[in-house]
C-alpha cells in the first residue's frame, strides 16, 4: 500500500508524481513593481526580482481587522453562486473561490495541496483512492464538513438528471461507488487506474458543498460567505471567522463587476476599487507610475489560444491550420498586444508543465509561405478566404491579439473580421464559434483534457485525436514522474505538427493595486487579485 498523501510527509516518488504537471520552470523571477515612485520597491515589498515563486509580494502589515476590500473585474449577467451551474466564466470562478472549497488546490507555486482532505491513500492499482477529511471543519451554515458532504458533492456533479459539463473531469469516478468508511473518511472507487487523482480534484471547478442550503443557496466552507449577489453588478461577502486556513485579515469583500477592462482600470485610478483583477496592459505602466498604486508581474501558467474548429470547413483542412500559425507575428504581438508582458511561444501548451518541451524549431512568420499553403487549399483572389475571429476579450491582450492577426492576415488577401461580445453571448454559444479566442487557465493535466479531448468542456477546436486520447490516458492512469512527462512531451509534439490551436504567445500577468492592500501573493495561475489569505487593508 502507498503511503498516504499529507501536508507534511509525502514520499519524495509520490510528492513528484503530484507536482509533476503543475510545476513550472520558468526563466525568470517574480517581481513587484510600482509602489515608491522614486525607485524602491513596492510598498514594503520583497525585492524587486528576487521575490520567489509564489510568495508574498507585498509587506502584511497589521492591517484593519474590520476592514474592507472592494475587488474589480469584468462580469457576466449569468453568473451563480451555485459552483455546478452550468456556465463557467472567469467572474464565476472569483466568486466560488471565496466560497467554497475543494477536497485538493494547487499553491501559489503550483504544487498540489491537501485543503478540505487531509490525506489521500490509493490502493496499489490506483483505482481506489481513500481520502481522509480534516477534522473540524465547519460549513457557513454552522454544519460539520463530514464524507457525508463529500458523497453528496460528487454525487450531484455526476447527476445524470442535472448535467454539469465539469463532469466530465471526474468521468473516472464511480457515482455509485462512492463508500462512507466513517465520518472523516471516504472510500473512492474509480473505473480506471488514475495516479494523478490528487491534482485532478484540485481543479477550479470541482468544488465542494453541504448537503444542506444556506439562503437558497449551496453551503460552503470557504474564507467568506455571501451576504448578497447580483449578478453582471455586484457581490458582497464577510469573512467566515470559523474557516479552517488562513483567513483574510479584513472583514468585508465586496466584488464589483464591469463591463470592461478599460472600465476596471478607470476604477482603480479613481479609488473606486482597491484591486483590479485585469487591465489592459497598455495602462498596466502607467498604472504602476501612479500615486498609491503599485502592480505585482507574475510568469504566468496561464496563456490564450486562438482556436480553429477543425471539424468544420475553412479549418477541417491541415493546410488552412497551418498557414494561419504562419500569419502569426509573434514578436509584434508581444510588443503591441502585451505591451512586452509576455514571452513568444510555439503552438504549444507548454508554461503549464516542468516536462521538456519537444525538440522544434522555432515558427517564424511566413506570409508567402501561408498564401501558398491557403492556394493549395483553393484561397486566392478569385476565391478568397473569410473568418470571424470572436473573443469576450475578459483578460488583457485577447481583442489586442485578435486585431493584430486581422491586420497580419489581411497582407495575403485573408479577411478576419474580430468580434468582441459581452461574456454572457460568449459563452451562450460556447462551442460553436467557427474561430475563437480561448484560455488555458490551469496545468497541464487539466488543459490537456478539457481542450483537447472530444468530451472536454472546453475543446472549442473540437480537436479529435486518437493517438493524442491515447497517450492523455496513459498520463493520466500513471504515477510515475518519468513516464508522466514523456506523455506530456509526446503530446506536445502533436499539438505542433497537426494540433488545432495558435499558442503565439506566453503572457506575464499584471495585477495593479492600491497600496493599502498588503500580502496579495504572486501566482502562477493568475490569482493574485482573488486569493486573499493571510492579506490586510490599511
Amino acid at each position: 500500500m502507498t503511503s498516504p498523501v499529507t501536508p507534511s510527509t509525502r514520499s519524495p516518488r509520490r510528492a513528484i508524481a503530484l507536482a509533476a504537471a503543475a510545476l513550472i520552470a520558468l526563466p525568470m523571477l517574480l517581481t513587484a513593481c510600482g509602489g515608491d515612485k522614486s525607485g524602491s520597491d513596492a510598498s514594503g515589498s520583497a525585492a524587486a526580482g528576487s521575490a520567489a515563486a509564489g510568495g508574498d509580494s507585498t509587506a502584511a502589515g497589521t492591517g484593519n481587522a474590520d476592514g474592507s476590500l472592494i475587488l474589480g473585474v469584468m462580469g457576466n449577467s449569468a453568473d451563480q453562486i451555485d459552483p455546478y451551474s452550468e456556465q463557467s466564466s472567469m467572474s464565476g470562478l472569483v466568486i466560488w473561490t471565496q466560497v467554497y472549497d475543494g477536497l485538493t488546490h494547487i499553491a501559489y507555486d503550483g504544487s498540489i495541496e491537501m485543503a478540505l482532505a487531509e490525506s489521500m491513500t490509493p490502493n496499489e492499482t490506483n483505482d481506489v483512492w481513500t481520502v481522509k477529511l480534516r477534522e473540524g471543519i465547519k460549513t457557513h451554515g454552522g454544519h460539520d464538513f463530514t464524507a457525508d458532504d463529500v458523497i453528496y458533492s460528487l454525487q450531484r456533479m455526476l447527476d445524470p438528471e442535472h448535467p454539469y459539463a465539469a463532469a466530465f473531469q471526474i468521468q473516472i469516478i464511480e457515482r455509485d461507488e462512492l463508500v462512507k468508511i466513517d465520518d472523516l473518511t471516504v472510500e473512492i472507487h474509480l473505473n480506471q487506474p488514475y495516479g494523478m487523482f490528487p491534482e485532478l480534484m484540485a481543479r477550479e471547478r470541482l468544488k465542494m458543498t453541504s448537503q444542506y442550503e444556506l439562503d437558497g443557496s449551496p453551503d460552503g466552507t470557504g474564507m467568506f460567505s455571501v451576504v448578497s449577489f447580483t449578478p453582471g453588478r455586484e457581490a458582497k461577502f464577510t469573512r467566515f471567522d470559523d474557516y479552517w486556513g488562513e483567513k483574510p485579515g479584513f472583514k468585508d469583500l465586496t466584488i464589483e463587476f464591469f463591463s470592461d477592462q478599460e472600465a476596471v482600470a478607470n476604477a482603480l485610478r479613481g479609488g473606486q476599487i482597491d484591486v483590479a483583477h485585469a487591465v489592459p496592459f497598455t495602462d498596466a505602466k502607467a498604472l504602476s507610475e501612479t500615486e498609491g498604486i503599485s502592480v505585482i508581474e507574475s510568469p504566468s501558467a496561464s496563456h490564450l489560444t486562438l482556436d480553429m474548429r477543425m471539424d468544420i470547413a475553412p479549418f477541417d483542412d491541415e493546410r488552412v491550420r497551418e498557414a494561419f500559425r504562419l500569419i502569426v507575428n509573434r514578436e509584434l504581438t508581444v510588443a503591441n498586444a502585451f505591451g512586452g508582458y509576455a514571452v513568444v511561444a510555439n503552438d504549444i501548451n507548454g508554461n503549464n508543465t516542468s516536462c521538456a518541451l519537444p525538440d522544434v524549431p522555432q515558427r517564424e512568420q511566413d506570409l508567402e509561405g501561408a498564401k501558398e499553403l491557403l492556394a493549395q487549399a483553393g484561397y486566392d483572389e478569385s476565391n478568397p478566404l473569410s473568418v470571424e475571429l470572436v473573443t469576450d476579450a475578459f483578460n488583457p491582450g485577447m481583442y489586442e491579439t485578435a486585431e493584430l492577426f486581422a491586420q497580419e492576415a489581411a497582407k495575403i488577401g485573408v479577411l478576419v473580421e474580430p468580434k468582441k461580445l459581452d461574456a454572457a453571448t460568449f459563452l451562450d454559444n460556447w462551442m460553436e464559434w467557427q474561430f475563437v479566442i480561448n484560455w488555458s487557465g490551469s496545468a497541464y493535466p487539466e488543459m490537456s483534457a478539457t481542450h483537447f479531448l472530444p468530451d472536454g468542456e472546453d475543446n472549442a477546436s473540437h480537436f479529435n485525436d486518437p493517438e493524442y486520447t491515447e497517450l492523455n490516458i496513459k498520463m493520466q492512469s500513471t504515477a510515475d514522474p518519468v513516464e508522466q512527462c514523456e506523455y506530456v512531451t509526446a503530446m506536445q509534439l502533436i499539438e505542433y505538427e497537426r494540433g488545432s490551436v495558435i499558442v503565439p504567445v506566453y503572457q506575464i500577468d499584471v495585477t495593479p493595486f492600491r497600496d493599502r492592500v498588503h500580502g496579495l501573493h504572486q501566482d502562477l495561475y493568475n490569482r493574485t487579485s482573488y486569493k486573499y489569505a493571510g492579506v490586510t487593508v490599511d
